[in-house]
């Protein structure tokens, strides 16, 4: 089984914050890297963040709750 590293971006609620979405899935299949990556932006950017990803970075969600 991989490794997988989740990054919770609940303070990166910009449109800005999709042009690192972008860069980091180009670096992430130009790197191959040892473990699987997820990035869970805030609910309001999933979609955008998606399409940023173009399918290079998986895109999961958050949960508010407590």
């Amino acid at each position: 089984m991989r490794p997988l590293i989740a990054g919770n971006w609940k303070m990166n609620g910009t449109a800005a914050a999709l042009a690192e979405i972008r860069a980091l899935a180009t670096h992430m299949a130009a790197a191959a890297p040892a473990a699987d990556m997820l990035i869970c932006p805030p609910a309001t950017l999933i979609s955008r963040a998606v399409e940023a990803a173009g399918g290079g970075l998986p895109i999961g969600g958050q949960d508010c709750h407590s």
